[in-house]
């Protein structure tokens, strides 16, 4: 499997991911690396603009994929395949940067822990492929974006990301992080405002 790229735009509405979600119950592997293949990008790019590594980013892209996959017994259909899993990927994010912060310092590489029984699209998501992300390593522009953006505070860092990069409608991220539409648009006006003050000097 390739190295999970950036992915700028949220993967469209899959009306297969249903049946994928089924069939990866079952036990079928090609099934649920099907959905791994359909998402990484998404999972990666959010992992990656909110921890800020690389290398980071995958090991939490990775765990947002294992929890999904673990947790697929208890997806009940309420929602969209895409829309449970954002959840999962926003909220164990967040997680993490809390544990980190409790810490001190970035995550370890810990892969692989308890890995004897992860599904093989898992655990080759970070590996194959050279980078992809050449706006963010190679552009002086998205440096410095990336670096202020790791300022802001973490829900509005969130919303900013998931709206202006990812570029989840208003009402889906509502549904993924259970907040109120107004909400949304409060803390997205207020993370704009907050990211311009902060790049305005430097532009």
């Amino acid at each position: 499997m390739q190295r999970p790229e950036v992915s700028g735009e949220a993967p469209a509405a899959a009306t297969g991911d249903r049946e994928l979600v089924e069939q990866a119950r079952t036990g079928d592997a090609g099934a649920f690396e099907a959905l791994v293949r359909r998402y990484q990008g998404w999972v990666f790019t959010l992992a990656l603009r909110m921890v800020g590594e690389r290398a980071e980013a995958e090991d939490v892209a990775q765990e947002v994929f294992l929890k999904a996959y673990r947790g697929l017994a208890g997806f009940k259909g309420a929602s969209r395949f895409s829309t449970w899993l954002y959840a999962i990927a926003t909220h164990h994010c967040l997680n993490h940067l809390q544990a980190r912060g409790r810490r001190g310092g970035s995550s370890g590489r810990g892969r692989g822990a308890s890995g004897d029984d992860l599904p093989a699209a898992v655990d080759r998501l970070p590996d194959g492929a050279p980078r992809a992300d050449a706006l963010l390593e190679r552009a002086d522009l998205a440096r410095l974006v990336q670096a202020e953006l790791a300022h802001l505070r973490e829900e509005h860092r969130l919303i900013l990301v998931l709206r202006d990069i990812q570029g989840l409608p208003y009402e889906e991220i509502a549904r993924t992080l259970g907040l109120e539409l107004g909400t949304v648009r409060s803390r997205l006006h207020r993370a704009r405002m907050e990211m311009r003050a902060r790049l305005t000097p430097h532009l």
